[in-house]
């Protein structure tokens, strides 16, 4: 009695679990209809874990996860079930799908690694076909922007040093000028310092000037007035 007592629990509990884990299978069914896709991705890992053995849901997880935007938590799920797949078309679109999420996290490289494996397995899929070109695009588009970064930063120092070789060249010519009496204003004016006349002294030579010049004119006046030569310069 005690034996038929405890299988006839098992059983219950059995169908409990197994009654429990479709209900929340079914709720995240419901979910991902509705679009809910975060609240669907919940209920699929619920359902998971307490599925019996043999059952796998995670297409329906990763597609949820993908839906819900949550790009890292679908490249994982096609990861960790790539093993799973038995057969070389289930295979294939595990690794397109593995490629579309790494592409919408900007993972390139990776992305082309996906599809190079999906081809291999399906190499008459298009899609991924055109997915891999895609991703060898965006790849060749990244390497052209870096290269344009680093050439416009390049010519962005090279500039900024002519500037500063130009600027220095500048300084130094001043200097130079300055140094030698050369450096502003009008070259044909007094200076300030040693260079310069004072009024005192200007006005003192000016006076010497006006004197001799009186002096001459005084000698020249005497020597006309006591001379008795005519203005030939003849003596009779």
């Amino acid at each position: 009695m005690k034996t038929i007592a405890v299988l006839v629990v098992l059983f219950v509990v059995s169908n409990v679990y197994a009654q429990d884990w479709r209900d929340t299978l079914e709720l995240a069914r419901t979910a991902y209809k509705s679009k809910d896709f975060d609240k669907a991705l919940g209920y699929y890992e619920r359902a998971q874990s307490t599925a019996p053995d043999g059952v796998d849901l995670s297409d329906e997880m990763g597609q949820s996860a993908y839906k819900a935007k949550r790009y890292d938590v679908a490249e994982k799920i096609y990861q960790q079930n790539q093993a799973n797949k038995n057969s070389s078309k289930a295979q294939a679109d595990n690794y397109h799908n593995l490629g579309n999420s790494r592409m919408r996290q900007k993972n390139y490289e990776g992305a082309v690694d996906a599809y190079k494996d999906a081809l291999r397995r399906n190499p008459k899929d298009e899609k991924t076909r055109y997915n891999l070109s895609e991703a060898i695009r965006q790849i060749k588009k990244k390497e052209c922007e870096q290269e344009k970064n680093q050439q416009q930063n390049g010519n962005n120092g090279n500039q900024n040093q002519q500037q500063s070789q130009n600027g220095q060249q500048s300084q130094g010519k001043q200097g130079q000028q300055q140094k030698n009496g050369q450096g502003g204003g009008n070259s044909s004016q007094p200076k300030d310092g040693k260079g310069k006349l004072s009024n005192k002294t200007a006005d003192r030579m000016l006076d010497d000037l006006m004197k001799r010049e009186a002096e001459t004119q005084r000698r020249m006046a005497g020597y006309s007035a006591g001379s008795g030569r005519s203005k030939s310069g003849k003596d009779w």
